[in-house]
């Protein structure tokens, strides 16, 4: 079985990490039928409406199951195959590579009915899974195109946010960015209506060389989704303790501090 050196950063912080590397064996799912790109604008902090952060995103379509991570999370895995030394390792590092923001995965229809949602929360690589079928679309008469496909608008409350998604029959895959699906059609771009959350489709290709959806093979805490988001927030909110325990300086302390304050406000509010 192949396997895949990943390099876990704890904080994402210029200023404050910690490397874990590994060496995960890798499960091939089933062949990636197409490619498709997101813009996510975000506000992670609630509090200074003005300030958004970004992040390309990647959904890998197969005939059954999907995969959705961080660009930054593909790319760099992808560079990690092709090392083979700690020395080149060291190198790579050294050069400061893509690193992710956003550090969750999903895999819809794996398995069969459910979603996988896969996440390190220090100490633990963490897994949790709820049903694929959660929305409950409202389909209404406005269309639009979006990148020269027609596409419909949609509605729906998820995670105490309402949601407007735009879906193209066009593409006939029962898809969308993060957990969404369930529309007929793939969702090309989908906010909630205080925008704090925008996914906005950039490209969609198809492989120019055969490509899989990959899963990790890992040792996972299965948990619940409730859990396992009260474990990310306790995680969160004590930066500042774990940065002094590992002997931080207080520059770097504050900088935790700060983090910790700006991660209030999360994609899914409600978490049943």
């Amino acid at each position: 079985m192949r396997t895949i050196i990943i390099i876990i950063l704890l904080i994402s912080s210029s200023t404050l990490f910690t490397q874990i590397m590994a060496d995960y064996p890798v499960r091939d799912l089933e062949p990636v039928e197409l490619i498709v790109t997101y813009s996510l604008q975000y506000q992670e902090d609630s509090l200074p409406p003005h300030f958004t952060k970004q992040e390309d995103m990647l959904l890998l379509l197969g005939k059954n199951i999907s995969h959705f991570l961080s660009h930054n999370s593909y790319v760099f895995e992808k560079d990690m195959r092709e090392l083979f030394t700690g020395a080149q390792v060291q190198e790579y590092m050294n050069k400061v590579p893509p690193m992710a923001r956003v550090k969750y995965r999903l895999y819809k229809n794996f398995p069969v009915g459910k979603i996988s949602c896969t996440e390190y929360v220090s100490p633990n690589n963490i897994k949790y899974e709820e049903d694929l079928d959660l929305f409950n679309w409202k389909l209404c008469g406005d269309t639009a195109t979006i990148k020269g496909y027609k596409v419909q608008k949609a509605t729906t409350d998820f995670g105490g946010r309402s949601w407007v998604a735009w879906f193209s029959p066009e593409i006939p895959y029962s898809n969308g960015p993060y957990k969404f699906n369930g529309l007929p059609g793939l969702i090309l771009n989908i906010h909630d209506t205080r925008n704090h959350y925008v996914f906005e489709l950039l490209t969609i290709e198809k492989p120019e060389d055969e490509l899989m959806i990959e899963y990790l093979e890992q040792e996972f805490v299965e948990t619940t989704k409730q859990e396992f988001f009260k474990a990310k927030d306790a995680y969160n909110a004590n930066l500042a303790t774990w940065a002094k325990n590992k002997g931080a300086s207080t520059k770097v302390q504050q900088n935790a501090a700060r983090i910790s304050r700006e991660r209030n406000n999360p994609i899914e509010l409600k978490r049943k």
